[in-house]
Parts: C-alpha cells; sequence; structure tokens
C-alpha cells in the first residue's frame, strides 16, 4: 500500500493537504491478468516494447484508478466502494487531486515503477523478481 500526501487546490479556490491511499491486493492483481486475452501483463509488456505511449498511459490510469481506495479508521479495511455499490475512484478521478497526483507519477519511468511497485502486495513483488516475465503466475 502507498500513501500519498497531496496538496491541491479545490474548486472553491482552498488549498487543501489529504492523504490518499493506492493498494491492489492477489485477487485484484489476478482479475486485472485474467480481463485481457493473453493477460494484462503481456499486454502492458506488448504496448511497452511498441512505445505506445497513449496506450501505455491509458493502462496506467486504469492501475492507479483500480488501486484507489478509502482507509478504514481502523487500519483493517482498504475501502473502494460505498455502502452504495458506488466506486470510490470515480469520486477521485473528479477531484483535482487526481491531477496532482497523474502529472507526479507520470514524470518519468522510474515515477511509475515505485508507485506500481508500492501497490502491490510484497509477496508479488519478491515473487515477480523470480519468475520469468510475460507469464501468468497466480500468488498463493
Amino acid at each position: 500500500m502507498i500513501k500519498k500526501t497531496i496538496t491541491y487546490t479545490d474548486f472553491l479556490g482552498t488549498e487543501r493537504t489529504e492523504d490518499f491511499y493506492f493498494n491492489l491486493s492477489k485477487t485484484e492483481l489476478n482479475d486485472m491478468q485474467m480481463s485481457v486475452d493473453g493477460g494484462f501483463a503481456a499486454q502492458l509488456d506488448k504496448m511497452i516494447k511498441a512505445v505506445d505511449n497513449k496506450e501505455i498511459y491509458k493502462a496506467f490510469r486504469k492501475i492507479v484508478l483500480a488501486s484507489y481506495g478509502e482507509l478504514s479508521a481502523d487500519g483493517k479495511y482498504h475501502i473502494k466502494e460505498d455502502e452504495h455499490g458506488f466506486k470510490l475512484c470515480n469520486r477521485f478521478r473528479q477531484s483535482p487531486a487526481y491531477e496532482v497526483l497523474m502529472d507526479e507519477i507520470t514524470k518519468d519511468e522510474s515515477t511509475i515503477a515505485e508507485f506500481c511497485n508500492g501497490i502491490m502486495p510484497r509477496e508479488i513483488t519478491e515473487a515477480t523478481k523470480e519468475k520469468p516475465k510475460g507469464e501468468f503466475h497466480p500468488v498463493k
């Protein structure tokens, strides 16, 4: 999980500083992987090799929004939907904080990689160091 402290100016002109939380569970990562023929990771790798910046950016936006949630007061839950089933990432995407975050983390490849590594469970980042790239390996 990553906590990003973001300072932004809201639509009424008030400067705000807030903490935002991003995390992907193993299940969410497996769901993303299985959502695309050939696997999400392989599709992303193909985009990177083709230097298809438009599609890379769209995929990265998907990752950022899928990882957004609000931390419960007791720290037990990373909540991604409200009590009515509304995805909280939709509200975040419409805020100036989202723009600030995207500007910050898309500056260069290292900040993108740092964000992606930070939102993944440690077991996955450790497992991917040992596995060949381009293959789907669910983590148990």
